[in-house]
C-alpha cells in the first residue's frame, strides 16, 4: 500500500498514490476473482482458456492477503517482496502441476504445494489487520482493522468452510458455486469500500527509534528548533519543509531531522509540525473569542491545507471531533 504517510500528515496528504501497493494488489485480487468466477461458470465452454483462468484464479487467496496486507502495512525493499515471491510461487506451482506433463507423484506434491500455500494466505489475511492491533492509538483504526477482520472472516466461513466438502447430495453442496460466485463479488465491493477509506484514513506512521544517541549539539539544535516554532508560529506555514528549518537554523538538512527524531523525540517532520498545530487549534477552540470563526478557518489559519487532514489528525490527538471538542 515510497515513504510511510503519517496520519493527518499536512500538504501532499492524499492517501495511497499512483502506483501504490494498496491499488495494485487490489486490481490484482479483483482480477483473480473474476477469472476465478468465469471458470466457475463458464468452465465446460472454455477449453484451455478454462486452465489458464483457473490458475489465475487459484491465486486469488494470495492475491487478497497481498491487498490486505497492504492497507495495513507500508513496506519497502526486500521487506515488500518476499510475500509477492510467495504468491507468485503458488501460482508457478499451481501452473505447473496444470500445464507441464510429469509424473503423479511430483504434480500431486505441486498441487499440495499450491493447495497449502492458498489456505495459509487466507489464513493471514485474516491475521493481517489485528497484528498490530494494540499498537494503534487511534479509535477509528482500531474499529476499521477488527471490522475488515470479522468480514473477511465470515466470507471464509460461509465461502469455503460452509461449502468445500459437503455431501454431493446435500444442499450445500448444490449451493456450493453461487455462494462462491457471491461470496466473491461480496469480498470485491467490502475491498472496494476499505480502500476507500484508506484513502480517506492513512496509515499513522510508527515512531522510530532513533539510529544513534542524540549529542548535546542534537538538544541545542532541538531548543533552536522549538524556539522558531513557538517565536515565530511557523508551524502556521502550510507549505513548511524540514529544508526551510535548516536554513533558518544554518545546519544540514540531515542534522535537523536527526534533531527531529532523536533528541525532540517525534517519528518524522510532519508529527512534530502537526503536534504544533494541533495545540494550537485546541487553544483557539476553546478561546470565547474564535467561537465566530467557522473550523475550517482555523485549520488553515494553523497551517492545515485542507479540513480532512486537520479532521483525522485531531481525533488522533484527542479521540473525537473538533466540533465536539469546542461543545465541550
Amino acid at each position: 500500500m515510497g515513504s510511510i504517510v503519517q496520519l493527518g500528515a499536512s500538504p501532499g496528504d492524499s492517501g495511497p498514490a499512483k502506483g501504490d501497493p494498496v491499488a495494485l494488489y487490489g486490481a490484482a485480487f479483483v482480477c483473480a476473482s473474476l477469472a476465478f468466477c468465469l471458470n466457475s461458470l463458464l468452465a465446460s465452454r472454455l477449453g484451455a482458456v478454462g486452465s489458464l483462468l483457473a490458475v489465475i484464479g487459484n491465486a486469488t487467496c494470495g492475491w487478497s492477503w497481498l491487498a490486505t496486507r497492504a492497507l495495513f502495512r507500508r513496506e519497502e525493499g526486500r521487506h515488500a517482496l518476499w510475500p509477492l515471491g510467495a504468491v507468485l510461487l503458488v501460482m508457478a506451482a499451481s501452473a505447473a502441476g496444470s500445464f507441464v506433463s510429469m509424473d503423479d507423484m511430483p504434480r500431486r506434491m505441486l498441487d499440495n504445494l499450491a493447495s497449502l500455500g492458498s489456505s495459509a494466505m487466507l489464513l493471514l489475511a485474516v491475521a493481517e489487520p489485528l497484528l498490530d492491533l494494540k499498537a494503534q492509538t487511534d479509535p477509528a483504526e482500531r474499529q476499521f482493522r477488527i471490522i475488515y477482520a470479522a468480514a473477511y472472516l465470515a466470507i471464509l466461513g460461509i465461502g469455503v468452510l460452509a461449502v468445500d466438502g459437503a455431501p454431493p447430495e446435500s444442499i450445500a453442496a448444490r449451493l456450493s458455486l453461487p455462494v462462491k460466485v457471491a461470496c466473491v463479488f461480496i469480498a470485491i465491493g467490502g475491498y472496494g469500500l476499505a480502500l476507500s477509506h484508506r484513502k480517506q484514513h492513512p496509515l499513522q506512521a510508527r515512531a522510530n527509534k532513533p539510529s544513534r544517541k542524540p549529542a548535546a549539539a542534537d538538544f541545542a539544535l532541538g531548543e533552536q528548533v522549538t524556539r522558531l516554532l513557538c517565536e515565530n508560529q511557523l508551524y502556521t506555514e502550510a507549505d513548511l519543509r524540514v529544508a526551510d528549518l535548516a536554513k533558518l537554523t544554518g545546519e544540514p538538512e540531515y542534522k535537523v531531522t536527526q534533531c527531529i527524531t532523536g533528541a525532540l523525540g517525534f517519528a518524522n517532520f510532519n508529527q512534530m509540525v502537526n503536534s504544533y498545530r494541533i495545540a494550537e487549534a485546541k487553544r483557539r477552540l476553546r478561546d470565547p473569542d474564535h467561537a465566530h470563526l467557522p473550523i475550517l478557518t482555523i485549520a488553515l489559519d494553523c497551517g492545515f491545507g485542507s479540513i480532512g487532514p486537520f479532521n483525522r489528525a485531531f481525533k488522533a490527538d484527542t479521540g473525537m471531533t473538533p466540533q465536539i471538542y469546542r461543545r465541550q
